[in-house]
């Protein structure tokens, strides 16, 4: 099983990679951080002729995550939602599906995906949205929505006291090995 996980954060070692972080330790992951890549918003051409898509890492940057077989989201929760680098990933899906709709999604219908939020206003209750958020966008490109985990924290560190959250990571590790067992040649 390939993996890949999508740090959304704007600065690295936030709650949210070191959430990921416990749940992929010694796992095989392409570890994609956002900061990473440039991405450019999506330019509208559903309602006029297509034209030039923006010149930029999008198309690198979905090749590395169409090889996976499990995505796994880290996301702050940025303002209720998802960070800026993040959907405007997502946005030029919309580019991918006018470029090659059948490819893009039997190639996104192979994968499950995982998303792991943090937030410190009441996440457990305001995350809520941007976890419906993220299902119904997999519902529409078909990837299988495996679960999630929302956790508490807003200093870098504060993850390591939201025993909850922890505790969450640890139940979908296990899953993940005991299917990554399953998966491997005997």
């Amino acid at each position: 099983m390939k993996i890949a996980v999508l740090y959304a954060s704007s600065r690295k070692g936030g709650n949210s990679e070191r959430l990921a972080k416990a749940l992929v330790e010694g796992l095989d992951a392409d570890s994609i951080f956002l900061t990473d890549y440039r991405i450019e918003p999506i330019i509208d051409y559903r309602h006029t002729e297509p034209g030039p898509y923006p010149e930029d890492d999008y198309r690198k940057l979905l090749d590395r995550v169409l090889k996976q077989d499990l995505l796994i989201f880290a996301t702050p929760i940025y303002w209720y939602g998802m960070p800026g680098r993040l959907k405007l990933f997502i946005d030029r899906w919309s580019q991918s599906l006018r470029e090659n709709r059948k490819d893009f999604l039997e190639r996104m219908a192979e994968k499950r995906a995982y998303v792991l939020a943090v937030g410190d206003d009441d996440p457990h209750v305001k995350g809520k949205a941007l976890i419906e958020q993220f299902r119904h966008i997999f519902d529409f490109v078909g990837i299988r929505f495996a679960g999630h985990v929302i956790g508490r924290g807003n200093r870098p560190g504060d993850i390591e006291q939201d025993s909850e959250a922890l505790s969450a990571v640890r139940k979908l590790r296990e899953q993940i090995l005991a299917e990554m067992g399953a998966c491997s040649p005997r």
